[in-house]
């Protein structure tokens, strides 16, 4: 084992799958994901620059404004940052990452194989993650973006027009298909949101050897899972009574797909279809038909339409605090 955990990223679009993935992941045997910390992407500049106290403070601060939203019982602070690095003698901004993902953690540190987080945006910044952290590893979820768009519509967050959610989970997959180019194959593995769904067994042994785990610890965590964890608690109980989460404790089941045929117009599936067909095309979903991207056509306005629609109702839902 290593005398440090492994760092594990599990990524991809929002709502393909990151969170229920993270779960499953934590009833194995030293390791922990830890929820969602958020502030990576967005403060590389300070990661980067932590031997400066002003920037140390200001990661601190950041990072607890994410962390009160999903665990506030259990928040960062320079004291106890500079006793873990003394502790275990590790410095930088690995270290300050290891910190924060081990705060709520059941299991210690030291014991841990694989210790991460499942924020689904951080698909956004893998080389620089990479940079500050060479050994880590990464779990892309994919998800049929028509399913994707169907949930994320409902959220209180996230995009409100299915162009534009379109838009982003195209984005999303961009990103890791340009990561795998820089991401050594032995680091990196990828797992369809219907295959965890349709044949969780195998697709849940994948997971675990990815992280040094066999099939049997696959088998008994995927059991600890359906039995609503009944032997191990993971840390995501808290997150599973939030509104978007309240099927995260139970059993992974074909249930979960295909919700779009009965809930998105044929419009909006068609306008889905359009922006997102060439990664579905890749990732073996099948478009109800041929259509045209927008662009073809140079048809900004289309776009553009959908962008102001997008951002007129999430004014609109900030606005009544929704």
């Amino acid at each position: 084992m290593s005398p440090h955990p492994t760092p594990v990223f599990i990524l991809g679009n929002g709502r393909s799958g990151t969170t229920i993935a993270a779960t499953l992941l934590s009833h194995l045997p030293r390791v922990r994901i830890s929820k969602e910390t958020g502030y990576i992407s967005q403060n590389i500049h300070l990661l980067r620059d932590i031997s400066n106290q002003e920037s140390l403070r200001r990661l601190v601060d950041i990072a607890n404004s994410w962390l009160t939203i999903s665990q506030p019982d259990y928040l960062a602070s320079i004291d106890g940052f500079k006793r873990f690095c003394g502790r275990y003698e590790i410095q930088g901004s690995a270290a300050f990452i290891h910190y924060v993902w081990q705060l709520d953690s059941p299991k210690p540190w030291h014991e841990l194989e694989y210790i991460g987080d499942n924020t689904p945006l951080y698909v956004m910044a893998i080389p620089a993650i990479q940079q500050l952290m060479p050994n880590a590893k990464f779990i892309h979820m994919v998800r049929d973006p028509r399913d994707a768009v169907t949930s994320t519509l409902k959220m209180r967050f996230g995009a409100d027009d299915p162009v534009v959610a379109a838009m982003e989970w195209h984005t999303a997959l961009g990103c890791w298909l340009l990561a795998e180019r820089i991401v050594p194959a032995e680091r990196r593995m990828e797992c369809r949101y219907e295959d965890l769904c349709t044949a969780p067994q195998e697709t849940m042994i994948r997971l675990a050897n990815f992280v040094n785990h066999t099939a049997a610890e696959a088998l008994k965590a995927l059991g600890d899972h359906a039995s609503a964890g009944a032997t191990q608690k993971t840390g995501f109980e808290t997150v599973a009574a939030a509104q978007h989460h309240t099927r995260l404790i139970e059993p992974v089941d074909a249930s979960r797909i295909g919700r779009y045929k009965i809930e998105l117009s044929t419009e909006q599936i068609q306008k889905i279809e359009a922006i997102a067909q060439y990664g579905m095309l890749a990732y073996g979903y099948e478009p109800s038909g041929w259509h045209d991207h927008p662009l073809v056509w140079e048809d900004r306005m289309s776009l553009l339409k959908s962008m102001l629609r997008d951002f007129a109702k999430r004014c609109t839902k900030r606005l009544r605090g929704k």
